[in-house]
């Protein structure tokens, strides 16, 4: 085998076992743990769910084995094949090109981890306008100020789990709140807490205007849950 047929071998080996490294599982679980500490989950049952850069969909099968209907996409087809293999409701989604409502009608939109991955995050939040619920998940930038700041990530191998076109950035909170406004959701509730932490995420953070997104290894973060109208819980 030559040297080039063995590197891509490997590259291969390391993206099907991505998703399985331990930090991913503890950020999984971490953040599962918090959203269903602040939702009544009987409230959703019967809602259809898309969930969105879902790498191979580890979220959205623990919303499925809860008897949801669920639909996963992921800008690489690599993981959607994956997901297909698993009889997975699954397809091809670049949301910095297409937006979720040129794709169809869903009730509840999951988006972890992704919103800063794009290059175009606007077109995201607004094209969730159709949803009832967006469940958001995003690394955040420290400032108060509604921005966004645009930002380079890496690519190759080593970006298997970044950028699509390798062009990312790093939204405010407050920017993030104000699209989601304009997408029409109205009860807006940010559920970040320290119970979502994980060893390179953060969630308690404390506000200081440093326009920093990081600190070493651990990345500033916000968790949402945005509804259109107010369901009894």
């Amino acid at each position: 085998m030559s040297f080039i047929a063995k590197s891509r071998k490997l590259i291969n080996l390391m993206t099907n076992h991505l998703f399985d490294m331990g930090y991913y599982r503890e950020a999984e679980s971490a953040r599962l743990m918090n959203l269903f500490a602040h939702i009544d989950l009987e409230q959703w049952q019967g809602m259809s769910v898309l969930e969105v850069g879902a790498g191979v969909g580890n979220i959205g099968k623990v919303f499925i084995n809860m008897g949801f209907d669920v639909t996963s996409t992921d800008g690489r087809p690599e993981y959607v094949e994956k997901m297909k293999s698993e009889g997975r409701k699954a397809f091809v989604l670049d949301l910095d090109n297409t937006s979720i409502d040129e794709v169809g009608q869903f009730d509840i939109i999951l988006s972890f981890g992704v919103l800063y991955h794009l290059s175009n995050p606007e077109k995201h939040l607004l094209g969730c306008h159709n949803a009832k619920i967006l469940v958001l998940e995003s690394l955040v930038c420290d400032t108060s100020e509604p921005v966004v700041i645009p930002i380079r990530e890496k690519k190759g191998w080593r970006g298997k789990d970044q950028a699509l076109n390798e062009l990312g950035c790093r939204p405010s909170p407050s920017w993030i709140e104000q699209k989601i406004r304009e997408a029409g959701f109205s009860i807006i509730r940010d559920i970040s807490n320290p119970n979502a932490n994980w060893v390179k995420g953060k969630f308690d953070w404390v506000p200081k205007n440093s326009n920093l997104w990081k600190v070493g290894d651990i990345n500033y973060r916000k968790m949402w849950v945005c509804e259109k109208v107010k369901l009894d819980r």
